[in-house]
């Protein structure tokens, strides 16, 4: 015969076991519940259809060459078609001027003199993260329930030169072996051609880097114990507010990263043939490297050359681009992922 005290156990420990379970489903429910909870809230504040075109006709009755349009969020794709040619960078693909990526590059908005931002969602019209302590004056030129407009005096571009934008006068040369010479890799019909597999070719091409669609220049390392090296001559290393600054942007593609072949890319940066870094860009890191190098001094123009090679480059896609800025402002140095002074 069970004794009592036992049996009192034992019910006590299944009484347990029901709130326990009772207490894991409420859970349960709650979790389920909560994306409707977020779109009922939520639905307040999606964009009127009159709000977004009111915001949209704020932004295009204002714009001017020059200016650039930040939406927020960026994959609100509503005003984006709408502001489509309406001046200078909104005309053609990739439409510069409509900065739309999931990561937002400050560099690109220093070479504007003027930045809206378009809010929806009842969210503010604030400047990217990437622009923090950058200190524009601003004013909101349009204000309703759900969509906001802000317009952000930037001043004059610090992009003194812009890499892709200069590309086809680039000095591009491969080795196949460290002790070979340079071979030249001559420009011919929209590419610079270095004579073996089209890969091999540098040339601007749209990619995926670091969750942002570029064209930017395409630059894999090539062949195993080969390196490419892509010179940009005659840089000024002086402005009127001090030292000009390099500012590399240099990462692995999506369909890099998407595959498991080849080692790491080195990367090493030259000015006037002296190595002023050098980095790597790890395999199936999506990852964007930013270096901010300051122009030494010299009487005569500087030589930038940036070296690229890898021991095993099987799917090391590679895409560049680069500045040459008359100052580095706090956002550009904080954003940077290391500077060289």
């Amino acid at each position: 015969m069970e004794r009592p005290e036992a049996s009192a156990g034992v019910e006590s420990r299944k009484g347990s076991r029901t709130w326990l379970l009772a207490g894991v489903l409420v859970v349960v429910c709650l979790v389920a519940a909560l994306p409707f909870y977020a779109d009922a809230m939520s639905a307040g504040r999606v964009p009127h259809e009159e709000d977004t075109a009111a915001a949209v006709a704020a932004v295009r009755n204002d714009f001017e060459d020059g200016d650039a349009v930040w939406v927020e969020p960026s994959w609100w794709v509503v005003p984006r078609h709408a502001l489509e040619r309406m001046g200078a960078g909104t005309d053609a693909w990739p439409f510069p001027a409509l900065l739309v990526h999931e990561d937002f590059d400050p560099v690109e908005a220093y070479g504007y003199k003027r930045l809206f931002i378009l809010a929806g969602f009842g969210r503010e019209p604030s400047l990217p993260p990437e622009l923090d302590e950058a200190g524009f004056a601003n004013t909101v030129v349009q204000l309703s329930e759900t969509t906001a407009v802000a317009r952000y005096e930037v001043g004059p571009s610090l992009r003194l030169r812009t890499l892709t934008k200069e590309w086809t006068k680039l000095e591009v040369a491969r080795r196949y072996a460290p002790e070979e010479k340079w071979s030249p890799c001559p420009f011919k019909a929209d590419k610079h051609r270095c004579g073996r597999e089209s890969w091999l070719d540098v040339a601007l091409e749209g990619r995926v880097v670091w969750r942002r669609e570029v064209n930017w220049l395409f630059v894999h390392p090539g062949p195993p114990g080969s390196q490419l090296e892509v010179a940009w001559p005659r840089l000024q290393r002086e402005s009127g507010s001090g030292p000009t600054w390099l500012y590399v942007r240099i990462g692995l593609t999506l369909e890099a990263v998407r595959h498991p072949e080849g080692k790491a890319v080195a990367v090493e940066v030259l000015i006037d043939e002296r190595e002023v870094d050098r980095f790597e860009l790890e395999p199936r890191r999506f990852w964007m490297e930013r270096r901010a190098i300051k122009m030494p001094p010299g009487t005569d123009p500087a030589r930038v050359s940036i070296r690229i090679g890898s021991e095993e480059p099987a799917w090391r896609e590679t895409v560049l681009e680069a500045d040459v800025l008359t100052e580095l402002p706090v956002p550009l140095r904080n954003w940077a992922t290391n500077v060289i002074e």
